[in-house]
């Protein structure tokens, strides 16, 4: 089974995101599925929080981002965004970006 994160490439700020690491993703066995694809079936909420598939679980929100660059080979920098604190921060800024931020951006035309 692979794992796979589902991003949306018409957002300016995903799809920099994921094709910044998406060699590096990629080459660590991570497939990278575009919800904003008109071949993607969309039987679910993916729109809202980045979606994930590791090891069979699946991950939502700022933990799919932990589990992504975990399995890229970042373990030191998941494990500091992981304690008790800085992993509020980390969870409470990615909500405001999903839920506040990233509705409000324009989106991505398919000839950008």
């Amino acid at each position: 089974m692979s794992d796979k994160v589902y991003y949306d490439e018409s957002c300016y700020v995903c799809s920099l995101e994921i094709n910044t690491i998406r060699k590096k993703g990629e080459a660590c066995g991570i497939e990278f599925v575009d919800i904003s694809s008109s071949d993607f079936n969309n039987a679910g909420d993916y729109e809202t929080e980045m979606i994930g598939e590791f090891d069979g679980e699946k991950t939502v929100g700022a933990e799919t981002f932990r589990k992504m660059y975990e399995k890229m080979g970042f373990r030191k920098a998941v494990a500091v965004s992981r304690l008790p604190i800085i992993r509020q921060i980390f969870d409470a800024s990615y909500y405001v970006f999903a839920y506040w931020i990233r509705p409000y951006l324009p989106k991505r035309g398919k000839d950008d």
